[in-house]
């Protein structure tokens, strides 16, 4: 017995008008007399689609700014040194190299502010997901009702930014007579995101730049006037502030900045490199779309025939005929 529901109105003929439903699959049994019926029909919805897959990388750490130039040698007009380098990438830490120290001033004049390290890569973006499946068709006497559209692929996360570079050193420089020199105060750079920032100089000695933020914890600022057998500088972040070391090997990731700048005499240290960003997860996938109904008029069957009608899940087929 056909699964569904019958209607049957007299309305002349030998074969009075009527109509079955079907909402699960079973047999339509043609009335003996019945030679043509019409069929709506639909398949089942369209599947969601898979979302995106998370970025792939976080972002990349920052470099550290360079130093800034010392001022020039007491009683000596010509230029003063240079200044300090700024970091290099940490490995596998993955921080992109630090800005260039600033020149050296004149006797009494101050040096150059440093370059800021630059910003860290971004990590890569993620796949889209794959889209959803079709609905499943339902048939019925030889005909077929498609299902609904399947939903579309969510897309992929977003790679996390780049950590912010650290900032420069600021340029420093020597006054007073030719016997009792002393240098005037420099600033150091500011840190990255969470880099610590460097050092600021108040003697002709070396200042340490910041240490670099890590995943683990954020860099320390760089310490002026440091003496030592083995002065650091900012840590333990990203890496040490003195001459850009890598990541401590409890924060050895590629969230890791590089580490701050090492200074030359007289100039502040560069501010340590910021960490890079979490990647963005991916986006969800749309939902399917509902089947829209398909009509056959006028299909011939076999007086007293039997036929199966096969319905997909959450599909419909309805069969009527007019008065033969």
């Amino acid at each position: 017995m056909a699964i569904g529901t019958s209607k049957v109105g007299l309305l002349g003929g030998g074969i009075p008008a009527g109509s079955q439903t079907f909402n699960a699959s079973g047999t339509f049994s043609a009335p003996v007399g019945l030679r043509t019926v019409s069929i709506v029909g639909r398949g089942g919805t369209g599947n969601a689609g898979n979302p995106g897959n998370s970025g792939n990388n976080p972002g990349k750490g920052g470099g550290a700014g360079g130093s800034g130039g010392r001022g020039g040698v007491c009683c000596v007009s010509g230029p003063g040194g240079p200044g300090g380098v700024g970091a290099a990438p940490s490995v596998p830490a993955g921080g992109t190299a630090g800005g260039n120290g600033g020149t050296g001033g004149t006797n009494n004049s101050g040096g150059n502010a440093a370059n800021p390290g630059a910003t860290g890569n971004s990590g890569t973006s993620g796949n889209p997901g794959s889209s959803g499946n079709a609905g499943s068709a339902s048939t019925a006497i030889c005909r077929t009702f498609p299902g609904g559209a399947a939903g579309n692929a969510g897309s992929g996360g977003a790679g996390g930014s780049g950590g912010s570079g650290g900032g420069g050193g600021g340029g420093n420089y020597m006054s007073g007579s030719a016997c009792t020199p002393f240098y005037n105060f420099a600033n150091g750079g500011s840190g990255g995101n969470f880099g610590g920032a460097g050092g600021r100089n108040s003697n002709p000695s070396y200042t340490w730049g910041g240490g670099g933020a890590g995943q683990c914890n954020p860099g320390i600022g760089g310490r002026p006037c440091v003496v030592s057998p083995n002065p650091t500088g900012g840590n333990p972040g990203g890496g040490n502030g003195w001459v850009a070391s890598g990541c401590p090997a409890r924060c050895n990731v590629t969230r890791a900045g590089g580490g701050g700048a090492g200074s030359q005499q007289g100039g502040g240290g560069g501010g340590g490199g910021g960490r890079g960003g979490t990647a963005s997860s991916g986006g969800a996938g749309n939902p399917g779309s509902a089947a829209n109904p398909t009509t056959f008029n006028g299909v011939s069957v076999t007086p007293g025939g039997s036929y199966p009608v096969s319905v997909a899940s959450g599909g419909q087929v309805v069969i009527s005929w007019n008065a033969q």
